[in-house]
């Protein structure tokens, strides 16, 4: 492992310029220091909270509570049948009391909302702590818990992660750590994105995960405090810990560019899902055969290796607006409904 990189007194210009095209995680430290929910976060466990009931409007947020144990993780149960913690919805004003009083306990439950769209649930919240480095329409999500884990997943959206209490521990890994990271199937995981079956990287047995030294070599590791910021690509790999044993706070931003005018990027993961089930059970042969088509028609085939196609009748290859992006997607549909996976009356 290695310190992530650091930078200072980093503009929106600069973010864009320098940080974004490089394709590498970024600890901007300070960026948000002037935000007031900062200053209440450094204030302690009773103003922070107060300050954030002053926004509340009694909406429920997704919740969750783990038993206390070494790793304080919200991960699979040990037989991966499920997950070894409990969901609800509730007001920000049940979970604020029960932090509070968790933090009279000496190991209480881990416990933490997660996700939950602050105009929704805190509406003015992100307009009194605003993120210059991104688009005002980004709405910002809230993450409030005690200590706890959030074992290695990815995103496909760009992602930036400030901190606004306690401390986070971030570990990041290039999504080329995929086969070392023992991740559990797409379609079974506790978040929305696949995620590892291993708690916690740095404290596993070694012994039942024998891969995760060689996929740590390749992280990046930091500690942000209140105040600063974490820039994370989409797909890397963040296992995010939750340090502070009473209050930790993190506001967070993903957005993607638009696929084409008026169309959101939002195929990435149904994309991956479908050609695991397109694949999956063909011999080994022509799926090497697969792997070579995909590396050339989804990865490859740019720029001069297009020279022998004229601009205009590149067509998929080539740029395409929001019309026929629309088509072909339609066309997708019409030929997984004809494909027999699923029959309608």
């Amino acid at each position: 492992m290695q310190p992530m990189k650091e930078i200072h007194g980093v503009s929106r210009e600069r973010f864009e310029r320098e940080v974004m095209p490089a394709y590498e995680p970024v600890m901007m430290r300070g960026v948000v220091d002037d935000w007031p929910l900062v200053q209440q976060g450094r204030a302690g466990l009773a103003p922070c909270l107060a300050y954030l009931m002053g926004f509340d409007g009694g909406r429920p947020v997704d919740a969750v509570l783990a038993r206390p144990d070494a790793t304080r993780a919200f991960s699979y149960a040990p037989d991966q049948t499920g997950f070894n913690f409990m969901r609800d919805k509730r007001p920000y004003a049940a979970l604020f009391e029960q932090l509070w009083r968790y933090s009279h306990f000496p190991d209480p439950p881990a416990l933490a909302a997660q996700s939950a769209l602050v105009t929704e649930a805190l509406p003015g919240l992100e307009q009194a702590n605003r993120l210059p480095l991104v688009d005002a329409a980004i709405a910002p999500r809230l993450w409030i818990g005690n200590r706890a884990t959030v074992p290695a997943h990815f995103d496909d959206s760009h992602n930036i992660a400030c901190v606004a209490a306690g401390r986070r521990r971030f570990t990041l890994l290039p999504p080329s750590c995929a086969p070392a990271l023992y991740l559990g199937p797409p379609d079974h995981a506790p978040t929305p994105a696949p995620m590892s079956v291993v708690p916690n990287l740095h404290t596993a047995d070694r012994a039942q995960f024998p891969r995760l030294d060689e996929a740590l070599a390749q992280a990046v590791v930091a500690e942000l405090v209140p105040g600063d910021a974490l820039y994370i690509p989409p797909l890397w790999f963040h296992q995010v810990e939750a340090l502070d044993p009473h209050l930790n706070i993190l506001m967070n931003y993903w957005w993607r560019p638009l696929a084409a005018p008026g169309r959101h990027d939002d195929l990435h993961l149904a994309a991956l899902r479908l050609a695991m089930l397109a694949l999956r059970h063909l011999p080994d042969g022509e799926r090497e055969g697969w792997r070579a088509l995909f590396g050339h028609y989804v990865f490859g085939a740019r720029g001069d290796e297009l020279a022998h196609i004229p601009a205009e009748q590149r067509h998929l290859f080539g740029e395409i607006d929001a019309d026929a992006d629309a088509a072909l997607r339609e066309d997708l549909v019409e030929r997984l409904q004809r494909s027999g996976g699923r029959h309608h009356k």
